[in-house]
Formats: C-alpha cells, structure tokens, sequence
C-alpha cells in the first residue's frame, strides 16, 4: 500500500483500458434498455467526459514513482547506522527492463527529489523539556538549604522509634560535626548522650562528655549504672487503683474500676497506704473484690496492706457479734494473701469465739501476690510508671493511664524507664489521651529522654500534655 493510498488513489492495475474501452462499446440488454428510457424521460442526460487512457495511466505510474522514492528514503534513514556504512552488493549483470516498465523509467526521471532527512535535532533545539516548553519552563535553580536543623532532629526522633538506632547515631554526629544545627545544637547533642545511654556505649558516652564540655563549657551528663536495665513492660505498666480516706460505700468506684481493669490486665496494684479508716459496708465492698480476683486467679500487689489491716482491727472486737462479720473475714483474706500463716489461725480462733462457726481454712494464694512498702509507695505515687518500650497496640496501657488520672491531678506519668516509643505507638498514645485531656484531665509526662521527648513534639502530643525532658 503506497503513501498516497491514503488519498484515494485507485490502482492501475484493476482495469485495463482496453477491458474498459470493450465494457463501454457493449450494448445493453433488452431489459436494461427499458429502464434507461424509463430513466432518462425523467431526468436530463449529462453528457459523458472521456478519459484518456494513456494520460491516466502516465500519472499513475508516475505517483508510484514518487511513493517508491520517498519509500526508499524513509528506509534508509531508518536502518542506516551513523557509524558503520553497509557494503554495497557487487554489480550484477543487467537484466532487461520489461516492456511495461518504461513509463515507469522515465517516470521517475522526471520526479522531482524529495529533500533529505536529518536525523539529528538542530543544535539549538536543547532541552527536552526547554523545547517543547519553547524555552519557558516552570523549573527553575533553586538552592538546596545548607541545613535544616528542625529536619535533622525531627528525622532522628522518627528513626529511632522505628528502632533504627544505628542510623540515628550516624545522623546526629555528623549534625554535630557539621556545627549548622544553630539553636538545636544542644538538643542533638542530649539526644546523642541517650542514645549510648540507652544503648549502654559507655565509652563513646565519655568520649562525648569531653567534647560536650569542650564546647560548651559546663559539666556533661552523667553515666547511670543499670539504667539499660529497665523494669519489664508488665510490671511497669501495671495499672493502679489507689484507695484513700474513708474505706466506706464510697469506695464502689474503685471496686467497679479495678474489676474493668481485670478483664484486660492479668495483674493489678492495689494501694491502702492513704487509707485512715475502714466501715464495715467498705469492708463487704472489699472483700467482694478480693474473692473475685482470687478466683480468676490475677496477680496482686498490694501496697499498704499492713497498714489496712490496723485498721480493719480498729473497728472489731473478739467476743461482740454484730454486723462486722465481714471485716473479720476480710481482715482472715489479707494475712492469707500476706501468707502470714500464724497470724491468720490467731485471727480465726477469735473469729469462732465471736461467730461460733468454724473459720476459712488457710490456703496459700494460688496466683502471684507481693507486697511493697510504704517508701516504694510514696515513689510510686509520684506518677504512673511507664514500661521501658511501647509498641504494638496498646488500648490496655492507654486505660491504664486514664484509670490513673481520674484519682490525680494532674496526674504524672513517670517516663524514667521509658526508652522507646513506636512510632505507630506514639500516635495511638495521642489518639488515645486526647479525649481525656479534652475532658478537662491534665495529664503530664515526666522524665522522658530526648529521644522520646522529640518524637511526642513531632507528633502534637505537646499539644495535649505537657512534655518535661529528663534533667541531666
């Protein structure tokens, strides 16, 4: 199919003319004859141009002509290789041209030449994008900033969350080194000494102290023994459920919170080290709540429990029946989880005495039950002790802090074993807290290493708590 095909150009080779010259001497039949003169009564005969069939067949074999140079051209701009030349084949001897071929011949004697085709863009072309934008394009030189010292911190903080430690350090030293940090200069440096601290690199710790004082002229912080020893994430974000005052029917809330709490939690901490009074009906209350954690079998600690049991004496009497049946088993309940055996049978013969029924048996605990005492108990309620790392889902740790701040406030979480955060953590911590803090609760994180203290500022959880670093 030739390039002129396109336009309609019918081929030659359809129909001789002779074949048409015969086709128009024959006569029509008889029928057709009446359908002609049927026809032509009707409409006016338009007289019929001749065609020369010689000059028909001249123009034709000159457009194919033409179409084979420009075919030929096209080839060969296609398939010639700007660096090697193709060797021509040897001359061979000339067959005869047919007889049919000659109009062809001097055809293409006479066909103009078609223009050659370079194969390279002008020189003044350029660019791509400058060409076919006509030299106008939206992309300009723009200086790259030396160095944004907000980036460096916020991608350090980033990284170590998503536990990249060795990264980290390679991004704060040479941060450091390049001195281009500005007013964050001392934070890069804070969160280089946690991370060896963290990562418990003593020596490169002491070898940063020098330079810190160097620089800055004033005293490094210091190396912590065993603070790579961080308390368990069970035990650290053990929730809390504090008693205080008057142990009477008030004390429901925290009956009903510690049981909320159980069905999550395998271990809860119970504090009476505030309490400075006991009723009977906050004994019956009480004691309800042990039996049920001993029969699901949950970890206990108890803070304060000596103490409660002073006071649960306070108000029984060997020998005098009244309602205080249960605040003697209550008290029977506490020596048995104390496991303060011989206490516990000297309490149950002045229970037969006084109800003339036989007493519990004693029975070691069958789940976990330890004390603390009353100098861990004021630590303790210094703030919510956050465990050492913080990742995957954590709705539990998130009741737990808000269980906590609904007997304190503001009520201080205690960062000083957190070491890290998950990223994903650290955004449902925020999610998590925000309502509460929209509530009106004022929840605040002490203690927190900068590493941490970084990644809740990139975040927003500043915006809803307060944020106090680790003072070094």
């Amino acid at each position: 199919m030739g390039i002129f095909s396109l336009f309609g150009k019918k081929d030659s080779r359809q129909a001789k003319p002779a074949d048409k010259d015969s086709a128009r001497g024959k006569k029509p039949s008889g029928t057709q004859q009446v359908v002609n003169k049927t026809t032509t009564t009707s409409t006016t005969r338009v007289p019929t141009v001749k065609r020369d069939a010689k000059t028909a067949l001249a123009t034709a074999l000159k457009i194919d002509a033409i179409e084979s140079e420009m075919s030929s051209e096209f080839v060969s701009i296609t398939t010639q290789q700007p660096t090697t030349q193709q060797k021509k084949p040897p001359p061979s001897a000339p067959k005869p041209a047919p007889q049919q071929d000659k109009p062809r011949a001097e055809a293409e004697k006479t066909a103009p030449p078609v223009p050659e085709i370079s194969q390279q863009a002008p020189a003044d072309m350029g660019t791509t994008t400058d060409f076919l934008l006509d030299g106008q394009s939206a992309i300009v030189d723009m200086a790259t900033p030396a160095s944004d010292a907000a980036a460096v911190i916020e991608e350090a903080a980033i990284m170590y969350a998503n536990g990249q430690a060795v990264v980290v350090e390679h991004t704060l030293r040479s941060a450091i080194e390049e001195d281009m940090l500005g007013d964050l200069t001392r934070t890069a440096w804070l969160m280089l000494f946690d991370l060896y601290q963290i990562g418990g690199k003593k020596q490169e710790f002491e070898n940063l102290s020098i330079d810190f004082a160097s620089k800055f002229e004033t005293s490094p912080p210091g190396w912590i023994e065993n603070a790579c020893e961080a308390t368990p994430s069970a035990q650290a974000a053990t929730p809390l459920v504090p008693f205080a005052g008057k142990l009477d029917g008030s004390c429901v809330k925290h009956v009903e919170r510690a049981l909320k709490l159980g069905e999550n939690y395998r271990a809860l901490r119970l504090e009476f080290a505030k309490v400075t009074e006991a009723t009977t009906e906050g004994c019956t209350l009480l004691l309800g709540l042990f039996r049920k954690l001993q029969k699901t079998e949950h970890d206990l600690i108890l803070v304060g429990a000596p103490e409660l049991a002073t006071r649960i004496r306070a108000i029984i009497e060997t020998g005098r029946r009244d309602d205080t049946e249960d605040a003697w088993l209550l008290l029977l309940e506490i020596l048995r989880l104390l496991n303060q055996e011989k206490e516990f049978e000297e309490t149950s013969i002045d229970y037969c005495i006084t109800f003339e029924v036989s007493p519990p048996a004693f029975a070691a605990p069958k789940s976990k039950v330890t004390t603390a005492s009353t100098e861990a108990t004021q630590k303790a309620m210094e703030g919510f002790p956050m465990p050492s790392v913080v990742e995957g889902r954590i709705d539990n740790l998130i009741l737990a802090i808000a269980a906590y701040s609904d007997e304190h406030s503001p009520a201080v979480i205690d960062c000083s074993n957190l070491n890290r955060v998950d990223f994903n953590a650290a955004g449902r911590l925020l999610t998590g807290l925000g309502p509460f803090c929209g509530a009106g609760k004022v929840i605040e994180f002490h203690h927190v290493n900068h590493l941490v203290s970084e990644l809740f500022n990139v975040i927003g959880l500043k915006d809803v708590a307060r944020i106090v670093p680790r003072k070094n």
